[in-house]
Order: C-alpha cells, then sequence, then structure tokens
C-alpha cells in the first residue's frame, strides 16, 4: 500500500501516510536503516532507490509543508512550464510559518478554492494565482513574457486570471500585470524569447502590432511567418542562434522568401543579435519598410 501511495507521488510519502499503511516509527526507521526509505525532509521519505526526480522534489516539499500547501511562484510557473526557472529552495504556498530546510515558504492564511489545483498529482496555485504571485518577483517585461508563453501553451485564462487579481486585491504589485495585460493582445501568441523581445521593441517604438505565427500558403505550400503586418504586406522572420546551422535550411530561407515575394509580401529577417544588441537599427529597418509599402 506504501509503494502504492508512493507511486502516485512521484516516489515521495509522508509519515502520516506510512502509518496509515502500518508503518509506524520504528518501522521507518529499520527501513531507512536497510536504504528502503530515504529522508527528504521532517516526515516525508523517498521510497526506493534513493533517485529523486525534479518533481518528486517539489511533491515532496508540499508534504513537508503539511494540509493544505500547494507549490507555489516559480516553481509552479516551471511546473505548468510557462516561465521556468530553478533555484536552490522550493517555493511553496502554506497556511502556517514553517521553516523547513531547502524550502521557501510563503505563508497564506487562506488560498482560494479557484486559487489551487494539481497538475501531474502534485497541489499547485493555477495558472492565475501563479502569475499574480510572479508580480513580486518579476519585472514587468518578464511578466509579459508569462503571460504570452501560458497563452502559447493554451494555458491562459483571462476569466480566471482577472478573477484572481481581484482576490489579490492588496498585493502591491498586481500593477504589472494589469499594465502587462494592456499592451498584450489577445491571440498574439509568441513562441519563444526571441519574438518576445522583438514584439517588445515594435510596441517601444509606437509601431503597430503585428499578427504573430501565422500560416500562409503561396506557390503550393503552406508556410508559417513570424509576424505580419497584413495591410502593408510586410513579413518578418527571426532567426534564432543557431537558425542556419546547416546550409540547407539557409536555402529554404531564400526559397520560402522568394515565395512569399510572389504573393506581395515583402520580407525581412532579423537574428538574435540584431534584435537583442541592434534595436534601434532594426526599428529604422521595419519602419522605413513599413512606411514604403504604406505610400
Amino acid at each position: 500500500m506504501a509503494g502504492e501511495v508512493a507511486a502516485r507521488q512521484h516516489g515521495v510519502i509522508a509519515r502520516g501516510q506510512l502509518a496509515k499503511a502500518g508503518i509506524d516509527d520504528s518501522g521507518i526507521r529499520r527501513r531507512v536503516a536497510q536504504g528502503r526509505l530515504h529522508r527528504v525532509h521532517a516526515g516525508v521519505y523517498l521510497v526506493g532507490p534513493p533517485r529523486l526526480t525534479e518533481e518528486g522534489r517539489w511533491m515532496a516539499a508540499v508534504l513537508a509543508c503539511g494540509r493544505g500547501a500547494a507549490l507555489g511562484q516559480f516553481d509552479a510557473s516551471s511546473l505548468w512550464e510557462f516561465y521556468k526557472a530553478k533555484g536552490p529552495r522550493v517555493h511553496v504556498i502554506a497556511r502556517w510559518d514553517l521553516r523547513v530546510p531547502g524550502v521557501c515558504v510563503h505563508r497564506a492564511r487562506r488560498l482560494h478554492p479557484d486559487d489551487v489545483t494539481t497538475k501531474n498529482g502534485i497541489p499547485v496555485t493555477t495558472v492565475a494565482r501563479t502569475l499574480v504571485d510572479l508580480t513580486d518577483l518579476l519585472p514587468e517585461d518578464r511578466v509579459l513574457r508569462a503571460i504570452r508563453e501560458a497563452e502559447y501553451r493554451q494555458l491562459l485564462d483571462l476569466t480566471a486570471l482577472n478573477a484572481a487579481v481581484k482576490r489579490a486585491r492588496g498585493r502591491p504589485h498586481t500593477e504589472k500585470l494589469k499594465r502587462a495585460l494592456a499592451i498584450h493582445t489577445p491571440g498574439q501568441i509568441v513562441r519563444s524569447e526571441l519574438e518576445h523581445r522583438f514584439l517588445q521593441l515594435v510596441t517601444e517604438a509606437g509601431l503597430p502590432a503585428p499578427a504573430t505565427n501565422v500560416r500562409l500558403e503561396a506557390r503550393g505550400r503552406h508556410y508559417e511567418v513570424d509576424c505580419l503586418w497584413r495591410e502593408a504586406g510586410v513579413v518578418v522572420e527571426l532567426d534564432g542562434r543557431a537558425a542556419h546551422a546547416r546550409t540547407a535550411a539557409f536555402e529554404e530561407d531564400r526559397r520560402r522568401d522568394a515565395a512569399l515575394s510572389a504573393i506581395g509580401l515583402r520580407s525581412l529577417r532579423f537574428t538574435w543579435e540584431r534584435v537583442t544588441h541592434g534595436g534601434g537599427e532594426v526599428i529604422a529597418e521595419l519602419s522605413a519598410t513599413l512606411a514604403r509599402s504604406a505610400a
């Protein structure tokens, strides 16, 4: 029975669960001595071989913080995979002030039921509540990045997010989230850090926002372009740092540009280096192209 519980919990189990399985403290000590249990936190053990996965680490931290605890902040966003960040300690939201080595405990007297769920069997704050919590840790630019990545992964529920913001009244940094939402265009999917940085340049320059990740047909083939100003007939493709590692990829890009040109679209290509270190030149070139197209 204890093994079945641990299997559902990524290999870890709490003392109370062991007791329910008929294993008292002396039985725990004996199994620890035999190498069948391995202490992770006070009252939390890894069952079997001493190989703790990332999800096992998260689950162990939540179990160590007691009933009602949930994975939170950076670890929650990493579990949801919309903003990955890994630190030396696991962030957990709990009802009480606790000191757990290796765990950063954030006290919340009451977590609203709509702010907590489970993912992969791990109690965790919802995407909406996690975004609210990240405003305490991230600058506005990174909050916007997290929102866009959540939308790309089909995790963003604006109704739930607005409700979570209302429940968080009095939190000092929720204005960041409101401003980021005002900038973000629903449906504007951003798949990479490079795309996010480029769109930030466009926004800061006051240029019209493009449609992103748009599927087009040209010369009998379907293409997905990174950014499209449809009325201006301008496409921007963003080349990551390893985008042209192969000659074949370079040649395919040229064929792609020619196909788009055949249906009246002008293509621009910007690299990681230019977007991140030469933003002024990128915007000048884009602005001139959009102006020529409008003339």
